[in-house]
């Protein structure tokens, strides 16, 4: 997602005043700043085999001592905001500048982290000399050029790309964007693109990138049908990414898992690849974020999604089209959101239910113990997660989303 985009912020200013909200609120008391040290979404994907990751990652963040703290601490995945986009790596013919990318590889080894590629190419950030290239076979190896340069530099650093990103109108419906790619190379450009990735590392996983295919179906089915017919004829592509950018309500329950068993059956894997939640600066904000991320962090993992990325983690560094919203996990100040306990408990809950220990009560008694929720609550949220659990055991996730109502539950 490229910020301050104003055709993002016309596309969310329209959805907005379609959008309706779903979740009921309640009275909340409102949060203080729970202790989330204890907690670490890392440690609770490690145990089930997940990629947990930030995104959005500004090298110049890591100045930041908090940010550099908390960023390990919480995700075992980083990925750039802009710094890989074509005009960022190499913004005159024959010179690439790696030094902020080379800092995030570096404190991602100095931490244990992985490094996922983020925009190889996009609709934006392409430099005027690039873009001065009309000559199909000229672009063609200006291309074989940039990819093999810069993935062969990161080979087995960064794991996985995010190869194209947001090819499709705005919402959908009307094809592939004209984008400069499109223009030069023609409407088949995407395998072009996909074989020169693959060429120029044959072990790292390829992926395409698009945002709100969760809401809207035709561009959904827009998406599917391009992969589908990549895969038909051999392109090597290895899964989809769902930005999952969300404003006001989650998407229906049910999208996702519809999503990555149409996936499943081609081979592919399906990533959330950059997810925030918008809403507006109520009363009832936080719990209600924390119930779409809830819904949907839970629905991921129980659909078998194993690679799950945010757009940033606090606040302090975030950007949004709704004014005044705050769209992350940690406030400004790095204190944690209900948003996050509840993405927590969604991956302590799947631990529990792959069989990997703990129970409903333990992830329960954990959220009181650290200070998110309050003692009286303790025996209603554990009763909650236990139906929880129960359907997803059964492999019910629409059911056990609901399951779990955090506007119900008395928050510090």
């Amino acid at each position: 997602m490229e910020r301050h985009r104003l055709r993002n912020i016309r596309q969310f200013r329209a959805f907005t005043a379609t959008a309706v909200l779903t979740l009921v609120a309640s009275v909340l008391i409102p949060a203080t700043a729970a202790d989330a040290s204890v907690l670490s979404l890392r440690q609770k994907a490690a145990e089930a085999g997940i990629l947990i990751g930030s995104g959005a990652v500004n090298p110049a963040y890591l100045d930041d001592p908090k940010f550099a703290q908390i960023l390990p601490q919480q995700f075992n995945s980083l990925s750039p905001e802009n710094e890989l986009k074509w005009s960022f790596v190499q913004p005159e013919q024959g010179v690439f500048d790696f030094t902020k990318l080379d800092r995030l590889v570096d404190f991602a080894e100095d931490h244990d982290m992985a490094v996922k590629g983020h925009g190889l190419i996009s609709g934006c950030c392409n430099p005027a000399w690039l873009e001065q290239i009309v000559d199909p076979n000229q672009l063609r190896a200006a291309m074989t050029t940039h990819f093999t340069t810069v993935m062969s530099r990161y080979a087995g650093k960064m794991d996985r790309w995010d190869v194209a990103t947001e090819v499709f109108s705005t919402f959908g419906g009307t094809g592939l964007a004209p984008n400069y790619f499109y223009r030069v190379l023609g409407p088949d450009y995407l395998a072009e693109v996909f074989r020169i990735a693959h060429a120029a590392d044959p072990d790292a996983k390829l992926f395409i990138n698009e945002s709100l295919v969760e809401y809207y179906p035709a561009k959904r089915q827009e998406l599917y049908d391009l992969v589908s017919d990549l895969v038909s004829r051999g392109v090597p592509i290895h899964g989809v990414g769902l930005e999952t950018h969300l404003t006001l309500s989650p998407p229906d329950a049910g999208v996702i898992t519809e999503i990555v068993n149409s996936y499943k059956a081609l081979g592919l894997e399906v990533a959330i690849t950059e997810m925030d939640v918008h809403l507006n600066p109520d009363a009832n904000h936080d719990t209600t974020q924390a119930q779409i991320y809830w819904n949907v962090v839970s629905e991921a993992l129980a659909a078998g999604i194993r690679d799950i990325s945010f757009w940033g983690f606090t606040d302090k560094y975030s950007y949004t089209w709704i004014p005044g919203a705050r769209p992350l996990m940690f406030d400004a100040n790095y204190n944690p959101k209900p948003a996050f306990f509840a993405t927590w408990a969604a991956l302590a809950l799947h631990t529990c239910v792959s069989r990997r220990g703990g129970s409903a009560g333990d992830v329960a008694h954990a959220l009181v113990t650290t200070g998110a929720v309050g003692t009286g609550d303790a025996p209603k949220l554990r009763n909650m997660l236990t139906s929880a659990a129960n359907d997803l055991g059964t492999g019910n996730a629409k059911s056990a989303v609901t399951r779990v109502q955090w506007n119900q539950i008395r928050q510090r």
